[in-house]
């Protein structure tokens, strides 16, 4: 099957770290047999004008490193607090670079669109023209957040959605939120979990369930606002006062000034490190160094860290944010309350406490059964070729 994969949001010279999970969703896609071409265009914002030397304004294409044709285009927003023209200029780029792909490549047999806004409300009237069948695949938090959306966007959500062949959530309680405020196509709704590269993660057999002092909990992501690392770090520190243990924070973002002078602040420089953002051989390699990890978050559509964490057999402790509610079972897991101090050291406690309970070899064949790469690419060959 031909498949364009259309992400909203993709790596760019300027953002190299942007929807990277994107880009391995395709990668399952071509290595299943597909013919995968991936099309992006992307808006930048007002601000980014002075790295305009790094922005391809006109389309280019390439190689990726999986051996995916890519066809992408760049833009800076002409239009940063008028919606109406932020719409109109979404719509031109995209439909611009889709033309020159149909050129290229001819038409596809079905085209997968990672998340409405903006590429699924930009290509909706050209793919319903083009009588190409589409699916959404979405991972916006704004379904979860109240008011994420403005009534404009939703009424283009809706339009998208009206022609769109399926539109799939993550986790259970993204499905829930999507059709409380989408009912009247909640019969195209599914579940596709996003995937995990279990070949790639995998447990490290040095790490026994009763290793010595200090217990080593491991925490990754952007150093953004929704991750809640500067609450984490609070809650370290009560823990700190009773256990030997120590934290790694994997990642980098807008926070790390921030982050860094908390821990210098709670007298943790000793037991928090900062290894920066990690490719993913290197997660695996920091994982494998970790007992358990914890994610801090206030919400998560999904939070593909606690999957790939439970593939290494790492035993987790997460907020209860949207996705670790679908991702994490009792033998798996510990939920805590979000955005409470007390209630993630609580968590972390009980899980240094009940550590020798948790099988490492369970936690990975759960990751397998549940959120393997074959179960991705077949779950989405189906959806496009029901019969």
């Amino acid at each position: 099957m031909k498949l364009f994969i259309i992400p909203s949001w993709y790596p760019t010279k300027l953002y190299p770290k942007s929807g990277t999970f994107f880009r391995e969703r395709a990668n399952i896609l071509h290595k299943s047999g597909n013919s995968v071409h991936i099309i992006n265009a992307i808006i930048h914002p007002l601000r980014d004008i002075i790295y305009r030397s790094n922005i391809s304004k006109n389309p280019i294409e390439f190689i990726d490193d999986f051996g995916i044709s890519t066809l992408q285009i760049e833009a800076i927003n002409q239009a940063p607090k008028y919606e109406n023209g932020a719409f109109k200029q979404q719509h031109k780029i995209w439909n611009q670079i889709f033309q020159d792909a149909i050129n290229r490549y001819g038409p596809p047999d079905g085209v997968l669109i990672y998340s409405t806004i903006w590429a699924g409300v930009s290509l909706t009237e050209t793919l319903k023209e083009m009588k190409i069948p589409f699916g959404i695949s979405e991972h916006m938090k704004e379904f979860i957040l109240p008011n994420g959306f403005t009534k404009k966007q939703k009424n283009e959500i809706h339009r998208c959605y009206s022609q769109a062949s399926f539109i799939a959530a993550t986790s259970s309680p993204l499905l829930q939120k999507m059709k409380y405020q989408f009912p009247e196509v909640e019969d195209k709704m599914t579940i596709i979990p996003n995937p995990v590269d279990t070949d790639l993660f995998k447990p490290n057999p040095a790490i026994s369930k009763n290793s010595k002092s200090p217990f080593h909990f491991i925490a990754c992501g952007l150093f953004r606002a929704e991750k809640e690392f500067l609450f984490l770090l609070d809650s370290f520190h009560v823990l700190s006062k009773k256990y030997d243990c120590i934290l790694t924070l994997v990642g980098d973002g807008t926070q790390e000034s921030q982050l860094r002078k908390k821990v210098k602040q709670l007298n943790l420089e000793n037991r928090v490190s900062f290894p920066g953002y990690l490719q993913p051989e290197a997660l695996v390699k920091k994982m494998g160094e970790a007992h358990a990890l914890v994610l801090s978050s206030s919400v998560e559509t999904f939070g593909m860290v606690v999957i790939e964490a439970m593939a290494c057999g790492l035993p987790v402790v997460a907020t209860k944010c949207g996705g670790p509610e679908f991702t994490l079972q009792k033998d798996t897991g510990i939920l805590v309350k979000s955005n409470e101090v007390e209630s993630l050291a609580a968590g972390m406690e009980k899980m240094m406490n009940k550590y020798s309970m948790f099988n490492r070899n369970e936690i990975r064949e759960t990751a397998v059964k549940r959120f393997s790469t074959k179960a991705y690419a077949e779950t989405i060959q189906q959806l496009f070729s029901p019969d």
